[in-house]
């Protein structure tokens, strides 16, 4: 089998990449900055910048000449910068957003989904989100609302129309998780995560290990009749 894994160097993209290992499958690992090092047998790492769209489309296309299709995607890239005010954003920050949280993506899709429909190939596909929808976002992170918002929606319509070929999608919002994504959001600093992890039910910020943990189970039999859908792992918000 052939597994993706986008935005694989990140505190939650390396959990998964580690639940998920098998050395009898082939794991293609898309990184943006952070060098993916491993000595595991059967694992090509790739430096991908998504905002770079042509760079990325012609990654997956070389890749897919060689291995012919992807079994198992799992889109963890992301960017939640720039946190400020929506009025002080700029337009190009907003368009690098939503190039790396959405087109980014809908790239990916559409290059895997279409080619495993002609080669009668079922493919498993689980995206990462985030619960900050739940909350119609803050007033500081309008362009990664927006842009995982739209990504959200893609995940409905492609599972509504293409779920008949064999194809499954699945959406995890995960909530406040102590991962490398919140250390790197500018303007984030320590007393706000504090603030933050009080607003949560549980009185705690998730681990990637369990993000990772709902991610196996969506990738494998147990969840084989579950399409579409989107689950949050938040602590209770």
């Amino acid at each position: 089998m052939n597994y993706l894994i986008t935005g694989a160097s990140g505190g939650i993209g390396k959990e998964i990449f580690k639940e998920i290992y098998t050395n009898e499958d082939k794991f293609f690992l898309f990184y943006n900055k952070k060098k993916i090092i491993s000595n595991k047998r059967n694992v090509f790492s790739f430096k991908v910048n998504f905002k770079n769209l042509n760079q990325l489309e012609k990654t997956i296309k070389k890749i897919l000449i060689k291995i012919k299709n992807f079994d198992y995607i799992i889109n963890c890239a992301g960017n939640a910068n720039p946190y400020k005010e929506f009025f002080n954003t700029s337009t190009n920050e907003i368009k690098d957003n939503i190039d790396i949280n959405l087109i980014s993506h809908l790239i990916i899709l559409r290059e895997n989904i279409e080619r495993n429909i002609k080669n009668n190939k079922s493919l498993t596909i689980v995206n990462l989100s985030s619960n900050t929808i739940s909350f119609n976002g803050s007033q500081k992170n309008i362009p990664y609302l927006c842009s995982k918002a739209a990504m959200e929606a893609v995940i409905k319509n492609l599972s509504k129309y293409y779920s008949k070929f064999k194809i499954r999608i699945n959406n995890i919002r995960p909530g406040v998780i102590n991962s490398g994504m919140t250390k790197n959001l500018k303007g984030y600093d320590k007393k706000r995560f504090r603030k933050r992890i009080g607003l949560i039910p549980g009185k705690k910020p998730g681990s990637p290990t369990d993000v990772a943990s709902l991610v196996k189970f969506l990738l494998s039999d147990k969840s084989k009749f579950i399409y579409g859908q989107t689950i949050s792992i938040s602590g209770g918000e």
